[in-house]
Order: structure tokens, then sequence, then C-alpha cells
């Protein structure tokens, strides 16, 4: 019995390897059955990568397949009819073709106001001075690099640059003549370009004329009885050009052989000497020409386009090349009337002070004119400019419509005449004086015949807005007329936006909702210039 039950508990026991003993080697269904399931478990890893990659990549296709499994089935709930889709009124742009899953009627997601219906391919009404909307996703914002900035006030300063020559003050010009004929004696300034002072004597002319005056008048005065002979000598002598002090001097020393003595009529520098010692000179006759170099002129050429920018009394500054360091400051004199047809110059006259004589006539000179836009005359005259109207100066609260920008008041309260729409406040940026609303020059889209700057309305919706724009000024416009200080502004990708409205007018519409998608705008060849149009996509 023992025996028995020791070799059946000799049976039970494992066969287990000795300690250093090779394990027993696999049978061949075995190995086959551990191929099977390494293959198995790489298998299933690589199903369940492929299948997590599909379920991101279709995300939004199945989001929208679950939105169909679920939406109620009823179609009349759901659906309007065929040739009507949904619009916001106050963002005509954004549109849906259907009712909410609900069977609601679906509101607009940038105001949060009901939908109305209209007929599909109804262009939405856009204010006068507004040719198209487009409208993009946060995505192709980010993508495009789209950047906005407020229109604000800034102090432009229209730089002239021009070089002239410097010439002599014609006012500041003395031509000496002869009022007698007869002869030089004497000639007391006998250099050209000699500095001369006020009364200064530069010539002695004996004139046989000029001795029987004074003898007539010695005679007159020695009768005692002829007074009125002696007061015509005595004009007649002054008339000559001879003093008071030397006739006073002529009568106490009684000597009738005078000579009339040359005396300069102001201070500067001999410029022309006509005359030479000995010399006949005839009654008119120029003996020499005196000018005053403390102020000079500087005759240069301008532009025809920079014309309107010039008035007498501007300031300006001067340079030499010759004198570097020095700069000189005159003003504005006279705009030539006569413009050089050959050229299409302007001949523009400067009067520059000369302290110290450092300009010399026959010199070029760099001159420099800054005209402030917000100066009035700059553009006109006298004539009130355009630009006047930019220049803020308006205080206390503005209202305009959402819906026509256009439609403006200074009261609260008051409803648009074109939608009923109440008038809602406006942020209105004030500017100092001197400053005009200006615009860089990449936010400008100049088509040839008008200019186009686009406005961000809403968070990604755009309008190309008309506007009247002065000369540029480094990378700036001046504002004339359509936009108002606050406005934001494509500043960074403008002409992406303008090529979006121009190239792909209904694409992306699956964004807003709107009834023109690709297909439609397949079919369209070109869209009009107020279409309203949306780009983007669903993300």
């Amino acid at each position: 019995m023992d025996s028995t039950n020791t070799s059946n508990a000799s049976n039970q026991t494992p066969h287990l390897p000795l300690p250093g003993a090779d394990p027993a080697p696999l049978s061949n269904w075995q190995r086959i059955r551990l191929l099977i399931q390494v293959v198995e478990i790489r298998l299933r890893f690589i199903v369940i990568l492929i299948g997590t990659g599909l379920a991101i990549g279709y995300w939004d296709t199945l989001q929208n397949y679950w939105d169909k499994w679920t939406r109620p089935k009823t179609a009349g709930m759901t659906q309007v009819q065929s040739d009507a889709e949904f619009y916001c009124p106050m963002h005509p742009w954004v549109a849906r073709p259907n009712r909410d899953p609900d069977g609601s009627v679906p509101k607009c997601p940038i105001c949060g106001m009901s939908m109305s219906t209209r007929k599909k391919g109804v262009k939405p009404e856009l204010p006068a001075n507004v040719t198209g909307r487009v409208q993009f996703s946060p995505d192709r914002i980010r993508l495009a690099g789209l950047s906005t900035q407020p229109v604000e006030y800034r102090t432009l300063l229209k730089k002239i640059v021009t070089v002239g020559s410097v010439r002599y003050d014609e006012s500041r010009l003395s031509r000496i003549v002869s009022r007698v004929g007869g002869y030089v004696e004497k000639l007391l300034v006998n250099k050209t370009f000699e500095r001369v002072e006020l009364g200064q004597p530069m010539a002695e002319v004996y004139s046989p004329e000029l001795v029987s005056t004074i003898r007539e008048l010695l005679v007159a005065r020695k009768s005692g009885q002829q007074w009125d002979l002696g007061g015509l000598a005595r004009r007649k002598l002054e008339l000559f050009g001879v003093a008071s002090a030397e006739i006073e001097e002529i009568l106490r020393a009684g000597d009738p052989g005078h000579r009339l003595l040359i005396r300069s009529p102001q201070h500067g520098y001999v410029i022309q000497k006509e005359i030479v010692r000995g010399a006949r000179v005839e009654v008119g006759q120029t003996l020499f020409e005196v000018a005053d170099l403390s102020q000079v002129w500087i005759e240069a050429d301008v532009y025809e386009k920079d014309i309107a920018f010039l008035r007498s009394g501007q300031t300006i500054e001067a340079t030499i090349e010759a004198l570097p360091g020095m700069t000189f400051h005159g003003r504005v004199t006279l705009v030539h009337p006569m413009m050089d047809a050959e050229t299409r110059t302007n001949a523009v006259r400067f009067s520059v002070e000369n302290d110290g004589l450092w300009l010399r006539p026959g010199m070029y000179a760099t001159v420099r004119i800054s005209v402030p836009f917000s100066d009035a005359s700059a553009l006109g005259g006298a004539a009130p400019s355009p630009l006047s109207t930019s220049v803020a100066s308006a205080t206390g609260e503005h209202y305009a419509c959402p819906m026509h920008p256009e439609v403006t008041s200074d009261k609260p309260g008051v409803s648009c005449p074109k939608c009923g729409m109440k008038l809602e406040a406006q942020v209105v940026t004030t500017g100092t004086a001197g400053q005009v609303l200006a615009v860089p020059e990449l936010a400008v889209i100049d088509t040839g015949t008008k200019s186009i700057v686009y406005v961000e309305r809403d968070a990604g919706v755009y309008e190309g807005t008309l506007v009247e724009l002065g000369p540029r000024v480094d990378e700036f416009y001046p504002v004339l007329k359509g936009l108002k200080a606050g406005d934001r502004i494509v500043a960074r990708g403008a002409f992406l936006v303008d090529a979006e409205t121009r190239l792909n007018p209904a694409a992306g519409a699956a964004f807003s909702g709107a009834s023109g998608g690709p297909k439609a705008a397949a079919k369209t060849e070109s869209a009009p210039s107020n279409e309203v149009k949306s780009s983007g996509e669903s993300r």
C-alpha cells in the first residue's frame, strides 16, 4: 500500500529541470503559436495608432455626422425655403441656410441677434463709401500675418529740399548817376568791390552848369531884393544833388567854383564802377552801383508738385557746402508766377539774412522747407484747405450708426434714418494743435483712380473704405475724408485682404454660413465691387 502511494506521488511531481541543465526544446507547434502571438501583439498596437490618427484627422467629419444623426428628423422645423436663408441685419455677411438643430431661429455669433430671412443671392446693403466686406477666420488671420492699428493724429511735415544760387537783393542795390554834365576831377573810390559807408564821398565832378547856378545864388544874395531868384537857384542846386550843408558853406565862403561831391546813398560794396579820373560824364550816366550784402536772395527751382505747399512768409533753412556746420535762416518772399515748361519747375525766391557776410553772390545753397499739413493755407493759398478739417478740435461724445457709419450725430438717443437702429457712442480721439489724421503707407490700396483702406468693423471682418488722402509724407498719408480717429485699420497685410476680395469673391463662405460657397464661386466669373464676401474655413 505504501509502495503504491509512493509511486503515484512520484508520478504527480513535475519534472523540473535540474540547475545547470538545458531547457526542454519547444515543439514545432509551440514555436508557430509563439510567433503568431508576437505578430498579433504588434499588429494590435499598429491598428490602435492608425485608428487614433484617423479619429484626430477626421474629427470635424465625425462631429458633422454626429450632428446629423442626432438632429431632429422633422424637416419642416429645420429647413427654410430653398431660395431663402437666414442673415443678421446688423452683420449682413453672416448667413445660415437652415434653422438650429432644435428648430429655433439661429442667432448671430457676433452680436447675438436673432436672424431674419432673405432670398439667396440678394446683395446686402453697404454704406456709400464701402467698396466691399470680407471676413477671415482667426487661423487665416494668424497665417496671413494681418495686424491692425488705430487711426491716430500725427504731426506731419512736408519737407521740400532744393538747390539754388545766392544773388544780390535787388531791393538793396543802388545805382549812382550824374545829374549834371561835367568832368571827373577827383575819384575818391577807385576800386571795384570796395566797401563804402552811407554818405561817404566817392567822386568830385566839375560842372559848368553847377558853377552857373552857384553864381546866380550869390548874385541874388548880394542884390538883397531878388529873393525869388535866389530861392529858385537854391532849389536847383538841391536837385543837382548838393546837400543843404554844402549850400550854406557856399554862401558863407562866397566861392562860385564849388565842385559837385558824389556821395554813397547806402553802405555796401561797389559792384560796378563806370568812370575813371578825368572822364567826361553826361546827365543820367551811371557812375557806380553799390550793393548791400547784409541780406541776400537765393533763387531756386521747385518741382511742380511742391508749388502748392509754398507761400510768402514761410521760414526756410539754407546751408552752404563750403561752410559746414553753419545754417542760415530766411523766408519765402516770392513764388514766381511763371513755370518753366521744359523742366516743369517753378522759380522761388528766398530772402536770407547774411550776418557776417558769409553768403556771397554766386554760391550754391541747399534750401530746406518744412511745411506742416495743419497749415490751412498750405494747399490753397488764402482759401481754407480740406486738411484743416482733420485737425482735432471737437469735444464731447460722438454717436454713429453701427450699420451705416456715415450717419453720425453729437446727440444721444438719435435713430438712424436708414435702418432705424439707435446710434452708438463712439470713442473720439483728439489731437493737439498742428496734428492731422494719418494712416501708414502700407495700409493704403491705390487703384489709380481711388484709394482704399480696410477697416476692421468686427473681429475678423474688414470693410474696404474709400478715403481721400493728401500727398505722402515719409511713411504716412494725411487723411482728408473717409476715416475718423480710433478706426482700426489693416496696417500690415492690406494687399492680401484686397486680393482676397478681388480674386476669391465667395471663398470660405462656410465660415460664416453664407449662401455663396466655393461651388457658387466657381460659377461666378467676377464679383461686383460692392459684393459682401467672406473668407476662412470652419475649424
